[in-house]
């Protein structure tokens, strides 16, 4: 039988012949591409256009929500670099136990992280758009992946610093207060994947910002927290801080009613978390020099007391 044969060819026109297709060999006699190389073709445009439409998704989105939702909460954000726990970490005069306590408090927050991440990963089925629902869940898988990993360099602190991971761990209230948080919003059937990803990246983008302050600030070589500041300040880590705000900018249209209230919220939470950890009395006294290096580093930019925090 005759039939009307089209593909798309490498430059991507569409090519059509009338010829008879051949019932063994599958292929069309007068144009010689199999029947294989058509479905082949095709497939590859079908991919095109899906990258199309995601590439429409993207334009359509309200165009840089997590920055937006970040200036809105800078008067909060701006507090965490003059907190006494993180100036205690970019001075390195922090209390030991004070450390091995905040690095158990954090691992049960790193674990509710993950449990967040992995529930808004199932939210993301309800998506219309079939590129959005494999953006989303490679998005949220990949960055659960690097909560895990975050995991075991706390276990590796637990280990260095005595940090109790164990049964006899008890939580501070800031902790569970964040992840009762965290819990209650990924466990809401009525919640979006946007707003799960809304109540997570607050963090994600704190601490990258302040990873790259303190390191700024510059960190002496036997700082005994030298390790943690590097590990926030990492390329990788800023990676992902951006990965997840990418996401929430793309998830914005599809359910985000809540998305400012929760952001708020976890970022005072977060605050609250740093707040609550353990400090000498004097850490005033042990951290001025280097609360004079982080001002000075930031003279004319965006970070210094009172000033905006920009990520």
């Amino acid at each position: 039988k005759m039939r009307r044969v089209a593909y798309a060819t490498r430059s991507g026109a569409w090519h059509g012949c009338d010829s008879t297709l051949c019932a063994q060999s599958q292929r069309c006699c007068s144009c010689a591409h199999s029947s294989a190389a058509i479905a082949q073709s095709q497939l590859k445009t079908m991919r095109a256009v899906q990258r199309w439409s995601l590439a429409l998704l993207l334009k359509t989105a309200a165009a840089g929500l997590a920055s937006e939702l970040w200036r809105e909460n800078s008067a909060t954000a701006q507090q965490s670099p003059w907190d006494p726990f993180v100036l205690g970490l970019g001075a390195g005069t922090l209390k030991k136990e004070t450390f091995a306590t905040y690095v158990a408090q954090d691992a049960a927050f790193l674990k509710s992280f993950a449990d967040a991440y992995k529930r808004a990963e199932r939210k993301c089925g309800e998506e219309e758009a079939p590129p959005l629902q494999a953006r989303c869940r490679g998005d949220l898988r990949e960055l659960r992946d690097a909560v895990e990993e975050e995991l075991k360099l706390h276990s590796g602190y637990a280990k260095k610093w005595g940090a109790d991971l164990g049964k006899d761990f008890k939580p501070l209230k800031a902790t569970i207060d964040y992840t009762s948080f965290l819990e209650k919003i990924s466990r809401d059937p009525t919640a979006s994947a946007a707003e799960v990803v809304a109540a997570m990246v607050p963090c994600m983008t704190l601490y990258a910002i302040l990873g790259k302050r303190l390191e700024k600030a510059g960190i002496e070589d036997d700082n005994p927290y030298r390790e943690w500041v590097e590990t926030y300040s990492s390329d990788e880590f800023w990676e992902a801080k951006e990965q997840a705000e990418g996401l929430l900018d793309v998830l914005t249209p599809h359910g985000c009613e809540r998305c400012g209230d929760l952001y708020a919220e976890a970022m005072r939470l977060e605050h609250s978390f740093f707040a609550a950890q353990d400090v000498a009395p004097d850490w005033i006294r042990l951290t001025s020099s280097f609360r004079a290096r982080l001002e000075a580093s930031l003279s004319g930019a965006s970070l210094r007391a009172g000033a905006e925090m920009e990520p």
